[in-house]
This record gives C-alpha cells, sequence and structure tokens, in this order.
C-alpha cells in the first residue's frame, strides 16, 4: 500500500513538471535569449569604447 501510494504521488509530479515544462519553456527561452543579447550588446559597446 505505502509503494502504491508512492509511486502514484511520483507519476503525479512527473506529469506536473511535465505540464508545466510545456508551458512555461518558450517564454523562459525568449527571455534568455533577450537577456544573452543584451549581454552581448552591452560587452560588444564597450569593446569598441576600448579600442
Amino acid at each position: 500500500m505505502k509503494n502504491t501510494l508512492k509511486n502514484m504521488m511520483l507519476i503525479g509530479v512527473g506529469v506536473g513538471a511535465t505540464i508545466a515544462y510545456q508551458k512555461y519553456s518558450k517564454p523562459v527561452m525568449k527571455e534568455m535569449e533577450k537577456l544573452t543579447n543584451k549581454t552581448m550588446k552591452k560587452v560588444n559597446k564597450e569593446l569598441e569604447e576600448m579600442m
């Protein structure tokens, strides 16, 4: 009985994580891309000013 309840709980957590990943992965990736681009532009600008 304990193992069955534990297994059901783990399956529920897995399903929840999968749904959350599918829902939020695109917005998170877009934000990461924006941040990366912003940082690269800043570094590029600083390098140009140094030269």
